[in-house]
């Protein structure tokens, strides 16, 4: 049943006259095609999501995008002649994917010497191909309606579609880095695979920064599949501008004794939502799942998070981390579901929050919905302010009060850092909070 809604605003009725101009731009098979006319009159009847929608509650789309008037389809367009962006993982030795404005730039990506076994192809091509493991990837979701993951079916127009075959290892991690351009109030739509084989590792990063200072908004779909015995580590980083309004769906599935460790860091000046769906589709399967969050200005990071545990004998840890400083705010909607059968589960979850301003706010909704009986999980939620007894303790050993505040807030993010990576990619991500915060750098030595 439809979604009651508002009446409609001219942001929504654009992207719904616009796609039949855009359609034909557009890549892939007719089968895909006719997928994206179903979505965009699945679009057409929700509209944008709002605050009466719940997953939607805390990250009111309508009211976001209802002043910023007409959105123009964003351009193909080439990285050159971009501001250069700070490089959060220069010092990883990696393979590069540059996007501008969802599509790929071949020119300003570093894709030599790829590794025999792993398969790199732009969505854009891989569906005018009508490649299988990208159709079998795409055809298996979960079903759920959300109007965004709707819009940026029917928009999708390039993207990343990664395979890494069976027993294969990816020895540097390949990045994928978006950037946003333009000069006129903007949107796009990108559509990224990553399929691992059985018995494959793979470990995969994101960088989002924007060099636009007119409104744009973005949708952003990544479909994980990790088949039996792979391995994959996945860690991100959101830059994202001041006028940016970003959604990105998160979609995995987990095969049997697979492991797989994500962290997302959200660093940005604007308003962005990730939305991740775990699914555990074989046993003794591990999954940490992390979020950090260290915002200031009018930023939003909205975190919603659904892990489904659909078999026994499975682990799950989820650790959720928020420093906000000014008037920004914090959303954590966690939800942790054990099926009937799905015994011998540890699933713990956790949402701290250090309000640094009397302004900042945190909304946290954990929840836990349990049908069996042998397990053992857990949920939590935390919100307040520094110990200022840390803090004094931190100056009576000679330290000034800005560096011990700093030191402090580190500690609190780092240690989420140490939990998912001990290598050159938390190294980066250390460097990174350093460098935001004022700190020491953990990476030198410190004689206090």
């Amino acid at each position: 049943m439809a979604r009651p809604a508002p009446e409609r605003l001219e942001v929504e009725t654009g992207f719904v006259t616009g796609h039949a101009t855009a359609r034909d731009s557009l890549p892939g098979t007719a089968r895909l095609g006719e997928a994206r006319d179903v979505a965009i009159k699945a679009f057409a009847e929700d509209g944008l999501p709002h605050r009466r929608v719940e997953d939607y509650r805390y990250f009111d789309l309508r009211q976001m995008l209802g002043k910023t008037g007409p959105l123009a389809l964003a351009p193909q367009t080439s990285a050159s002649g971009l501001a250069a962006a700070d490089d959060p993982f220069a010092g990883v030795a990696r393979l590069r994917v540059v996007l501008v404005n969802g599509r790929i730039d071949r020119d300003a990506s570093a894709l030599d010497d790829l590794p025999e076994g792993v398969e790199l192809l732009s969505f854009a091509d891989a569906a005018e191909q009508g490649t299988q493991w990208l159709d079998d990837a795409m055809a298996d979701q979960d079903g759920t309606r959300d109007a965004v993951a709707a819009l940026n079916l029917a928009y999708a127009s390039d993207g990343v579609a990664l395979r890494v075959a069976k027993g294969v290892t990816v020895n540097r991690p390949i990045e994928l880095a978006w950037r946003s351009t333009g000069e006129t109030n903007t949107h796009y739509h990108a559509r990224s695979v990553v399929v691992l084989e059985e018995g494959a590792s793979l470990t995969l990063l994101e960088t989002r920064s924007d060099d636009i200072t007119t409104p744009v908004f973005a949708t952003q779909s990544l479909t994980l599949k990790v088949a039996d015995k792979a391995r994959l580590t996945h860690a991100a980083i959101y830059a994202d501008g001041e006028t940016a309004v970003r959604v990105a769906n998160k979609r995995v599935t987990l095969g049997a004794g697979t492991t797989y460790r994500t962290l997302g860091l959200a660093i940005g000046e604007g308003r962005a939502r990730t939305s991740e769906r775990v699914h555990f589709n074989g046993e003794e399967t591990k999954a940490s799942i992390n979020g950090l969050t260290l915002l200031k200005g009018k930023a939003v990071m909205d975190n919603t998070l659904f892990v489904d545990h659909a078999v026994p004998n499975c682990d799950s840890e989820e650790t959720y981390r928020y420093v906000l400083d000014e008037t920004a705010r914090g959303v954590f909607q966690g939800s942790i579901l054990v099926r009937e059968h799905a015994q011998k589960i540890d699933s713990q979850m956790q949402a701290r929050a250090l309000l640094m301003s009397r302004k900042a706010e945190m909304d946290a909704k954990p929840m836990l919905e349990i049908y069996a009986d042998d397990v053992q999980c857990a949920h939590g939620s935390a919100i307040g302010e520094p110990d200022q007894d840390a803090i004094f303790y931190l100056m009576s050993r000679g330290i000034d009060e800005p560096t011990a505040r700093a030191l402090l807030i580190a500690g609190f993010l780092d240690d989420v850092v140490d939990g998912f990576d001990d290598g050159d990619v938390a190294a980066a991500l250390k460097h990174l909070l350093a460098q935001r915060l004022g700190a020491p750098d953990p990476g030198e030595e410190q004689a206090l």
